[in-house]
């Protein structure tokens, strides 16, 4: 059986703000609204439940609360990218610019890149750790994650549990 939440309808969303390194316009800060479907197969429990929508909603949450109005900085390779973190703020030098950012308004996110596939891999490789919290969840076979950042483009990862 199967299950989904529709990021939009349910308040699945963040908004938040990157720099890509490159020319064009991603290459100055800029944001994106995004918001996460979410699809998970498993099998009934007892109460004819395949998991505990309000449960799975609280945790998308609090995953979304963690990019919520933060600029995003990526382990790009200091050959792009290079951060400095000083004691109020982080000093970064990225396309020949340079950004001196409070470190309460940045999210530094272990991630190659800051493109839409990288950040639905982060994103369901969170869920994942929730997911197999047996206390919480059933056992789930499969999820899926679409991570979308508007304008049409959006990343879908299916996890297997």
């Amino acid at each position: 059986m199967i299950v989904e939440l529709n990021g939009k309808e349910a308040g699945l969303t963040f908004e938040c703000m990157h720099i890509v390194p490159g020319k064009g316009d991603c290459s100055r800060i800029h944001p994106h609204f995004h918001y996460v479907d979410v699809l998970i197969d498993g099998e009934f429990d007892d109460k004819r439940r395949i998991v505990h929508l309000y449960n799975l909603k609280a945790v998308i949450k609090r995953i979304c609360s963690t990019f919520e109005d933060k600029i995003l900085i990526a382990d790009y390779p200091e050959s792009v990218q290079r951060i400095v973190m000083e004691e109020l703020h982080y000093r970064i030098e990225i396309n020949g610019k340079m950004y001196l950012i409070p470190k309460a308004d940045i999210f530094k996110i272990e991630c190659p890149s800051l493109n839409i596939e990288d950040l639905t891999v982060y994103f369901a490789g969170e869920l994942a750790a929730d997911l197999k919290n047996r206390e919480m969840f059933n056992p789930i076979n499969y999820f899926e994650v679409t991570l979308s950042e508007g304008h049409g483009q959006r990343g879908r990862i299916k996890i297997e549990l």
